[in-house]
């Protein structure tokens, strides 16, 4: 659309000029010719002016816009800042027990807002899993596991376009009653990126249902 301005503003400043060209023609024609020089002379000067001021402003206006690009991708591209936060949970059970409800994808329909949930067919059992879930809304998401030691931990990874680079961890430690698990979130941001609220609270939020639903889940089972 700015191409198509350009080219309309041209053509009319073009036309504008050579009508004044033949109007100084006419003029100096009909024997004035020192009226029509000069109206020439005038246009002609104008015409000049208005070339020169015009490309060194389209040059700034290139500049200005290579520099905004610039810094951009500077941003986005530059030094990254790690984000680690993470929330626990201990239960009565033990690491084995917790595992066997929280690493296969289907519990994903138990323990979040998930309506489907399912190991992506094709993709091996462990390292280099891929996990799919389909909320409610209809919305899709796919994790891959990146990293695992059963019943111990496992890091899993995002892998969606949007995402940027973002790792969760699950690790079971045994206790003298159970064990307890912990989640945490490992998050690369741009140098300047800010949140909106403290990380650790909201990384309280997002999980706190997760850990209590394992709770409900297990105590659920049969002894």
């Amino acid at each position: 659309m700015v191409t198509i301005y350009k080219i309309l503003y041209n053509l009319l400043f073009v036309a504008g000029y050579l009508a004044t060209t033949v109007l100084a023609a006419v003029i100096g024609h009909f024997g004035r010719q020192d009226i029509g020089f000069g109206i020439f002379a005038a246009a002609t000067a104008l015409h000049l002016l208005l070339l020169i001021v015009g490309s060194v402003i389209t040059g700034r206006s290139r500049e200005a816009v290579l520099a905004a690009q610039e810094t951009s991708a500077i941003a986005v591209n530059g030094p990254v800042k790690i984000q680690s936060v993470r929330a626990s949970a201990s239960y009565q059970y033990d690491a084995r027990t917790v595992w066997s409800v929280i690493r296969p994808a289907e519990s994903a329909v138990l323990l979040s807002d998930a309506k489907h949930a399912f190991t992506v067919p094709g993709t091996p059992s462990g390292i280099g899993e891929q996990q799919c879930f389909i909320s409610h809304d209809g919305s899709v998401s796919i994790i891959e596991v990146i990293g695992e030691d059963s019943p111990w931990w496992a890091t899993t990874r995002p892998i969606a376009n949007d995402e940027g680079n973002q790792r969760f961890t699950y690790r079971l430690e045994p206790t003298a009653t159970g064990c307890t698990l912990t989640m945490g979130a490992i998050l690369e941001l741009p140098a300047n990126a800010t949140f909106a609220a403290d990380p650790n609270v909201w990384w309280e939020n997002h999980s706190r249902s997760y850990l209590n639903r394992i709770q409900e889940v297990l105590s659920a089972r049969p002894n």
